[in-house]
C-alpha cells in the first residue's frame, strides 16, 4: 500500500511537471501567434486574434488561482502560527497520518456525562478558512447539547497541520481521521457522526458515500453543490457555467456523491447565508435518497453563524435523538433473532 501511494504521488509530480512545461509553451506560442498576426493590418481579425488571447490569458489566470481563491489557511493571518487550545474541559491533542505521509492535527473533545462509553462521536470538517481552535466555541457547545465526543481535524496546509490542500488530500485527510477513530477503543464505532460546515459539508458529503457502513449519520450546514456551481455563482459575469469539469483543479461534486449517502441525513440551512445560496442547500436534500431526513432552516443564519441562531441546537439535538432511538430498536431487533428458542 506504501508503495502504491508512492507510486501516484510520482505520478501525480509527473503529470503537474508536464503541465507546467505545457503551459509555458502554450505561452510563448499563443505570444509568437499574437506578434505574428498583428503584422496584418485587418482590424477586425486583429481586434478578434486579441479577444481570444485575452480569454486564454484570463482561463489561465483563473486555472492557475484556483487553489488561492478556495483555500485560506492563512485567514486570520496567525491561523497557521497559533491555534487556540480548548481549556477547563477533557481533550486530547492529537497527531496523526495519512496514508500518503501528511501529518494531521486533531482536537478530540471528550464528553464526560452519563455513560461515556456509549456516547456518539461528531467528526467536525470545518470550512476554507482559519483553524479548528476557531472552532473550539462551537464544538464545546456541540458536545455539551448533543452529549457527544467531538473531533476537529485541521485539513493539510491548515493549523498545525503539514502539506498543501487539495480536494484529493482533503479527502485523504478525512479517511485518515475516521481511520484514526475506529482505533480507539474507547469510542463506539457504531455511533460515528460527520459533521461539515461549507467547504467541511463537501468533505463529509464524499466521506460518507465511501463508508456508508462505518458511518450511522451526516449533518452538513451552508454548504454548496459543487465548485462548477459556486463559480457560476461568485463569477456571473463570466461564462463560468460553460466551462469543461477538466478546467477546475477542484471540483467537489457533492451534488454527485450526496446520491450515495443513505444514512440519516440532517440539512442545516441558514437563508441569509450571502456565500453559498441557501437553495444549494435544498437542492442536496431533495437528491439525498435517506428515508430518514431533515432540513432545517433559519432565516437570520449567515454563512458562518447559523449556529448562533435560536433553535439551532434543538434542531441537531432532536436529530441525535431520533438518531439513537432508532439505533436503540436495530440493536434489540439484531439481538431478538439471534436469539433461538428451543
Amino acid at each position: 500500500m506504501e508503495k502504491s501511494w508512492r507510486l501516484w504521488g510520482a505520478l501525480e509530480r509527473c503529470v503537474l511537471t508536464v503541465g507546467s512545461w505545457s503551459w509555458g509553451v502554450c505561452r510563448i506560442f499563443l505570444l509568437t501567434f499574437i506578434l505574428k498576426f498583428c503584422q496584418y493590418k485587418h482590424f477586425l481579425l486583429r481586434g478578434l486574434i486579441l479577444a481570444i488571447a485575452g480569454c486564454c490569458s484570463i482561463l489561465g489566470i483563473l486555472y492557475m488561482i484556483q487553489d488561492a481563491l478556495l483555500y485560506v489557511p492563512d485567514l486570520p493571518s496567525s491561523s497557521r502560527l497559533y491555534v487556540p487550545m480548548p481549556t477547563g474541559v477533557p481533550h486530547e491533542n492529537v497527531y496523526v497520518r495519512t496514508k500518503d505521509g501528511v501529518r494531521l492535527n486533531l482536537i478530540l473533545l471528550r464528553y464526560t456525562g452519563d455513560n461515556p462509553t456509549t456516547a456518539p462521536t461528531i467528526l467536525y470538517f470545518h470550512g476554507n478558512a482559519g483553524n479548528i481552535g476557531h472552532r473550539v466555541p462551537n464544538a464545546r457547545l456541540m458536545s455539551v447539547n448533543l452529549k457527544s465526543n467531538v473531533v476537529l481535524v485541521d485539513y493539510r496546509g491548515y493549523g498545525k497541520s503539514d502539506g498543501e490542500p487539495s480536494e484529493e488530500g482533503l479527502y485523504k485527510d478525512a479517511e485518515a481521521t475516521l481511520d484514526y477513530i475506529m482505533t480507539r477503543p474507547d469510542i463506539d464505532k457504531t455511533k460515528i457522526v460527520l459533521f461539515g460546515r461549507s467547504l467541511g459539508g463537501a468533505v463529509a458529503i464524499r466521506l460518507a458515500s465511501v463508508n456508508p457502513h462505518r458511518v450511522a449519520a451526516i449533518m452538513v450546514e451552508n454548504t454548496f453543490l459543487s465548485i462548477p456551481h459556486m463559480a457560476a455563482t461568485l463569477f456571473p459575469f463570466f461564462p463560468m457555467r460553460y466551462l469543461p469539469p477538466w478546467f477546475y483543479k477542484n471540483k467537489f461534486l457533492s451534488y454527485r456523491q450526496v446520491v450515495l449517502c443513505q444514512m440519516p441525513s440532517l440539512f442545516i440551512s441558514g437563508l441569509s447565508d450571502k456565500i453559498v445560496p441557501p437553495v444549494m442547500m435544498r437542492q442536496l436534500y431533495e437528491l439525498s435518497p435517506s428515508q430518514t431526513k431533515h432540513l432545517a432552516t433559519f432565516p437570520e443564519g449567515t454563512h458562518n453563524d447559523t449556529w448562533k441562531c435560536q433553535g439551532y441546537f434543538a434542531a441537531l439535538e432532536q436529530f441525535m435523538k431520533d438518531l439513537l432511538k432508532n439505533h436503540t430498536r436495530e440493536e434489540t431487533v439484531q439481538v431478538a433473532a439471534s436469539v433461538t428458542i428451543v
